[in-house]
């Protein structure tokens, strides 16, 4: 069994995330006194706060996009109702949901692991989560979708990953997982006995004994094929 990540290891989110929110500083710029880069470094600030306030189930998943939407707008002095912070939200949730793509190594690696199961362990809301994998077209290779929203668990809680294992019927040394954070993904899957394998696309200068690395999905299929 063959667990991934999803956000920043099959899908660019970051470029997903950069394209919507120069769409949004577009539309509603006259109402920030900020260039369009100390924006961006807004928003992907106050984004991570809510998004970790909604892992902690300190908001629901919705609580969380309006609540990141009146912050942004509080830096300018302007107080948004619930119901128009929803509306802005959506404006960017457009343009995020139509640049979903997948990193160019993503699908000829599935095309490569059909004698495995698949399934993924993301912290993210289940429907959203889906609703990715469908846009990127990449939703048949996978049997199982395990997401923080649907169990109450995020990473790099290790529950998550006990949980996983026990839905497919498989102990976690039966199991990969594949993750692009070192210390959300990869440390907490091998503590409960998954074979961590550390996608770093970043080639961060990190050396740490015992953990397999690659910089690219293209480099997934050796190191199976030395371990099956």
């Amino acid at each position: 069994m063959i667990f991934f990540d999803l956000d920043g290891t099959l899908l660019d989110h970051k470029r997903s995330e950069f394209i919507a929110v120069k769409a949004f500083y577009v539309e509603y710029k006259n109402y920030f006194q900020i260039e369009e880069k100390s924006f961006y470094k807004l928003w992907c600030q106050i984004s991570d706060k809510y998004f970790n306030k909604y892992l902690k189930g300190e908001l629901t998943f919705t609580q969380h996009r309006i609540e990141r939407i009146k912050k942004l707008f509080n830096y300018s002095n302007i107080k948004l109702s619930d119901e128009d912070a929803m509306i802005a939200f959506k404006r960017y949730l457009i343009n995020y949901e139509n640049s979903w793509m997948p990193f160019d190594d993503v699908i000829p690696c599935l095309q490569q692991l059909s004698k495995y199961k698949l399934g993924i362990i993301s912290n993210g809301d289940l429907v959203q989560q889906l609703l990715k994998l469908e846009g990127m077209g990449i939703k048949q290779y996978f049997t199982d979708v395990i997401t923080a929203g649907e169990v109450g668990i995020a990473k790099p809680n290790i529950k998550i990953f006990n949980i996983a294992c026990n839905r497919v019927n498989k102990h976690p040394q039966e199991c990969y997982y594949i993750g692009d954070d070192l210390y959300t993904d990869i440390f907490p899957c091998n503590q409960v006995g998954l074979r961590g394998i550390w996608l770093n696309r970043k080639r961060e200068s990190v050396s740490i004994d015992k953990i397999k690395v690659i910089y690219s999905l293209d480099g997934l299929k050796n190191i199976l094929s030395h371990e099956d």
